[in-house]
C-alpha cells in the first residue's frame, strides 16, 4: 500500500493487562509526562479498554503532545476528544456491522474519515454494504482520500462499493488515489480523474433533470385592456 493511503494512525495490536497499561506503554509515558498528567490520563485509558477503543492511539496522542511541549491540560483535553471520536467511530461501525469483529485499524480509519470531509452517514453506508468478511480499513481510507481530492462522498462511496462487489482487491483499491493525483497534476477535473483512475469501468451517474414545473404565468401590463 502506498504511503498516501495509509491512515494517520497505524493499525496497532493492543495488549492490555487487567486494568493497567502495558509495561512498555507505561514506561514511555513515564519518561515523557509528569505524574499528575499520567494520573489524569489513566482513567481515560482504562475506559477506552473497557469500550474496546484502541488505547495505543490515545497513548500516542499523549506522547505527541509531550514531544511538541503542549501544556498538560491541553494534552489531557486532546486525548479526551480523541477517545470520544474513537468511541463514536466504533459505535458507527458496530451499527453498520452488528456481527463480527471490528479491528483497531477500522476504528482509526472511521474516526479519521470525518476529519477529511466524509459524513457519518457515508461511513455507515459503506460499512453496511461492503462484503461482510472484508476489512474496512482500506475502503474507509480510500474514501477519505477521494473526498479530500474533490470527489463527492456519496459518489465515491457508491463506486467503492461497486468495485468491492466486483472483486477488486484492497491493493487495487489503494492504487486509485495516487492515479487520481497523476491526472489532477496534468489538469484533469476531479471527477474525470477519478473515473479514469478506476481499475474497471464504472459508469458515472446520469445527472437527474429537475421535474418540469408549471408554465410561467403571463404578466399583464398596467393599463392594457383586460382579455
Amino acid at each position: 500500500m502506498r504511503a498516501s493511503t495509509v491512515p494517520r494512525w497505524t493499525c496497532i495490536v493492543v495488549l492490555l493487562c487487567a486494568g493497567v497499561l502495558p509495561l512498555a506503554g507505561q514506561q514511555r509515558l513515564e519518561q515523557r509526562l509528569d505524574a499528575p498528567t499520567i494520573a489524569a490520563l489513566r482513567p481515560l485509558f482504562e475506559l477506552a479498554r473497557r469500550d474496546s477503543v484502541p488505547v495505543a492511539a490515545l497513548e500516542d496522542k499523549a506522547l505527541e503532545g509531550a514531544a511538541k511541549r503542549i501544556p498538560p491540560e491541553r494534552i489531557v483535553a486532546a486525548v479526551q476528544q480523541l477517545a470520544r471520536d474513537l468511541r463514536d467511530a466504533r459505535g458507527l461501525l458496530r451499527g453498520a456491522r452488528p456481527r463480527g469483529p471490528i479491528s483497531d485499524g477500522e476504528i482509526l480509519a472511521a474516526a479519521d474519515a470525518p476529519r477529511r470531509g466524509v459524513p457519518a452517514a457515508e461511513i455507515a453506508a459503506l460499512g453496511a454494504h461492503a462484503p461482510p468478511a472484508m476489512s474496512l480499513l482500506v475502503p474507509l481510507t480510500v474514501l477519505g482520500d477521494l473526498v479530500q481530492r474533490g470527489i463527492p462522498a456519496a459518489e465515491a462511496r457508491r463506486v467503492i462499493e461497486e468495485l468491492l462487489g466486483a472483486g477488486i482487491s484492497p491493493e487495487q483499491l489503494a492504487e486509485i488515489p495516487p492515479r487520481v493525483d497523476v491526472a489532477l497534476r496534468v489538469g484533469a477535473q476531479p471527477r474525470e480523474a477519478f473515473f479514469n483512475a478506476l481499475p474497471i469501468p464504472v459508469r458515472p451517474p446520469i445527472p437527474q433533470r429537475p421535474p418540469p414545473g408549471p408554465p410561467p404565468a403571463q404578466s399583464i401590463r398596467v393599463g392594457s385592456p383586460t382579455p
